[in-house]
């Protein structure tokens, strides 16, 4: 009987320097094969095996050059069987000097020159790519990229902190892509201290001063500050100390009271000293107490709390505000008694053991350096009671007489389930040609008719009336004049 091929050659993929082996099974166990490579009888080749073990004929190589890719042919009789053997060679770099890149940064100090070489092997031709931060690098003045058949290689000339990053080479050939990961760091001087310098405090006695760290402190820490002044008029700076890293304040005392001074502050870090953050004109004078607040909002009332609270004054004195002091008193008398005798930071207090039904005001003074500010106007005064609910709508707004130039209004009081506190009404008015409602009264309106002065004439207005209680305003009643 005839012999025929039962398991056919396969190609086959192999990195270079790996071994490699063809294989097929014929159907009779005698016959003898003869191997062919590109059309050529095989007889003998440096690192090829021939073997036969039973029906199975192999073909084996224990290590794969780049001479032994090619078309395979095994031939026995009539039985004929191909496959290739294709020979991978992609880019490779030496291992230790791998592992070297990878893990160790390449460091210098700015205006130093940087030049990262790397050797490599594989089929030619291999194309290598260096990328920053995703992006391909292109040659210029400082940086350029060179590139044999056996080696790339980066150059970087008079380093600077914008160099520092994460670096990728990429090389690639035919058989495959090797990416290479490093990192480049560069350490220089830091920034200046952020700005805009504050001053914290000025007197005649000493000024304080406040600065930021520096945005980029050079790739080492910041160990400290040097902190010097002029006086304004002269050109020489004098020294006045060293803060550590931690500390961003300073004060000093050697200045002289109505004189003008500059202040500047550098940072130092291991590779050296920055360039100033310098202050504006600063003048050493008497220290001044905060101006008076505005009168404080009540904001929250109870039976026996009442919460208020406060702005900051618009003159805070010669140095910053601390805190304030609260006062209190009883509506119809003259006496004021301190809340707190700590200033307090918030500008919100919330008061407790106050007594149900008496009626209260509030003022507030700020505390600085020099001591306690001007004291606010009072507060509006107000009850220690449970808040009720504002009054209805007022009752039959109407328009009594008018002329070019006023409306007089009448209503009566809300009905007595929703308006048995009321304390008074507020009157507004809004012309045709305008949304927002402007209020007429100052104070609360104590009877239940009101003439709007100042219209002008063939101009239509609209007018509402709401009634008030110790809750605030009601619902408004509207009508057009």
């Amino acid at each position: 009987p005839l012999c025929h091929v039962n398991k056919q050659l396969m190609d086959v993929r192999v990195l270079k320097g790996e071994p490699a082996e063809l294989s097929c099974t014929v159907s009779r166990d005698e016959v003898t094969g003869t191997w062919f490579k590109d059309g050529l009888k095989l007889t003998s080749m440096d690192g090829v095996l021939f073997e036969k073990q039973g029906l199975v004929h192999k073909l084996i190589i224990n290590k794969v050059e780049d001479i032994h890719a090619g078309k395979y042919r095994f031939e026995a009789g009539d039985v004929k069987t191909e496959a290739s053997i294709f020979v991978e060679d992609p880019p490779q770099v030496d291992k230790v000097l791998l592992k070297n890149l990878t893990t160790v940064p390449t460091v210098a100090k700015a205006g130093e020159k940087i030049k990262i070489k790397i050797p490599f092997e594989g089929r030619l031709p291999i194309r290598a790519t260096w990328l920053k931060d995703k992006m391909k690098l292109a040659d210029d003045s400082r940086i350029r990229v060179d590139k044999t058949d056996t080696f790339t290689m980066l150059s970087i000339s008079n380093t600077e902190r914008k160099d520092c990053g994460d670096y990728k080479v990429r090389l690639k050939n035919d058989s495959g892509v090797l990416d290479i990961d490093l990192k480049v760091e560069v350490t220089d001087k830091p920034q200046p201290p952020a700005g805009p310098m504050k001053i914290l405090e000025s007197s005649a006695n000493d000024i304080t001063i406040q600065w930021k760290p520096p945005k980029d402190d050079g790739g080492k820490p910041v160990q400290s500050y040097i902190v010097e002044r002029q006086q304004v008029g002269k050109s020489d700076w004098v020294a006045l100390g060293e803060t550590p890293r931690s500390c961003t304040t300073f004060t000093t005392n050697k200045v002289e009271q109505d004189m003008s001074y500059y202040f500047r502050v550098r940072a130092v870090n291991a590779e050296g000293t920055s360039d100033a953050l310098e202050s504006d004109e600063v003048k050493a004078i008497s220290k001044a107490s905060p101006g008076a607040p505005d009168p404080p909002e009540i904001i929250s009332v109870s039976k026996d709390t009442i919460t208020i609270s406060w702005k900051t004054p618009r003159k805070t004195g010669s140095s910053l505000i601390v805190g304030y002091i609260v006062q209190k008193r009883k509506k119809g008398t003259m006496t004021w008694v301190p809340v707190n005798s700590v200033p307090i930071a918030d500008r919100k207090l919330k008061m407790t053991n106050l007594k149900k039904g008496l009626q209260y005001e509030f003022c507030v003074a700020a505390v600085n350096a020099s001591g306690i500010g001007d004291i606010s106007a009072p507060s509006q005064p107000v009850f220690a009671r449970d808040s009720t609910k504002p009054p209805g709508q007022v009752r039959d707004l109407t328009v009594t007489s008018s002329d070019s130039t006023s409306v007089t209004l009448t209503w009566k009081r809300p009905e007595a389930k929703d308006g048995s506190d009321v304390k008074g009404y507020d009157v507004e008015i809004r012309s045709s040609n305008n949304l927002n409602w402007t209020k007429c009264n100052v104070f609360p309106i104590e009877m239940t008719s009101y003439t709007v002065k100042g219209l002008q004439a063939k101009e239509v207005y609209f007018l509402r009336v709401r009634a008030l209680n110790d809750s605030g305003p009601g619902e408004a009643a509207e009508l057009e004049a």
